[in-house]
């Protein structure tokens, strides 16, 4: 093997381990915030995921943003598009880890206030907070856009993109009109499920938007904030697993046995067939 070859696999390898890292950031970060905070401090549920910023656990939330931020914004991609937004995404989530969102107000009627709620919120919380959501918007609009590029088909020389309609397939790595699907059913299966996922990022930032419409005395009860968050961010890993070929082994292994079974099922069902 040339030195040059054992480079590229190298790199290769490498794109894999980033890709399965930022996976599993994705997918565990909410589930180790909930059970850090009830097991070793309290059982109280902040209302949103950056809230625990204001709990024992934000050294693990800023690590965890940290370094998927870094992650994201090391991440070459294949063309100037991923280049793009796995930057704006990157610097999204630094900024969603180093501004903190508004602390809890609490209610007028109130009479007593524990940190780290607030009676009122001062100026600069005001102001960081709100550029805490800007981030938080961009972040998740990013990640939603790359697993919708995950998809993406080949380049074809054929079908170049054209107009607005054509610029905007192309940056969401969606089919030009007329475009061939040449990718085997396993790629297929693949681009199903990074579809579904930045389809669901998305749509968690549109029901969360939605979500600050619902009684106060709802949100109380639920937190709605929280769970869209949660649910984008597992997607977001789910997406980025898929990508690093995390669970092709588990899936190779499970076809191959489903395979031995049903051939074991006709051998059985062949054995049992009475004689003519």
């Amino acid at each position: 093997m040339t030195e040059r070859k054992r480079d590229q696999n190298q790199l290769v390898i490498n794109y894999l381990y980033l890709r399965k890292t930022v996976g599993w950031i994705g997918t565990l970060l909410p589930v180790v915030l909930i059970a850090g905070n009830a097991l070793f401090f309290t059982t109280t549920l902040p209302d949103s995921m950056s809230s625990y910023y204001y709990t024992h656990m934000r050294n693990v939330f800023v690590g965890s943003l940290c370094a998927l931020g870094v992650f994201l914004i090391a991440y070459a991609g294949y063309d100037d598009w991923d280049r793009w937004i796995t930057n704006i995404a990157g610097f999204g989530t630094l900024g969603v880890a180093f501004c903190a969102t508004k602390p809890t107000v609490c209610g007028a009627q109130a009479r007593t206030c524990v940190a780290p709620a607030v009676r009122t919120l001062s100026t600069e919380q005001n102001v960081v907070g709100t550029i805490h959501l800007v981030f938080a918007a961009i972040a998740f609009i990013a990640l939603g856009v790359m697993a919708l590029r995950f998809a993406k088909l080949p380049p074809s020389e054929e079908l170049r993109p054209h107009g607005f309609g054509g610029w905007l397939r192309a940056a969401l790595g969606l089919p030009q009109r007329g475009q061939d699907d040449p990718r085997k059913p396993a790629d297929k299966r693949d681009g199903a499920i990074f579809r579904t996922c930045g389809i669901g990022i998305l749509l968690c930032v549109v029901l969360a938007i939605l979500g600050n419409f619902l009684p106060q005395s709802f949100k109380n009860d639920v937190p709605v904030l929280f769970i869209f968050e949660a649910l984008a961010v597992f997607a977001f890993g789910v997406s980025w697993f898929v990508k690093g070929q995390t669970l092709a082994p588990t899936a190779a292994r499970l076809a191959t046995r489903m395979q031995h079974g049903v051939a074991a099922a006709a051998l059985a069902a062949e054995d049992v067939q009475p004689a003519s």
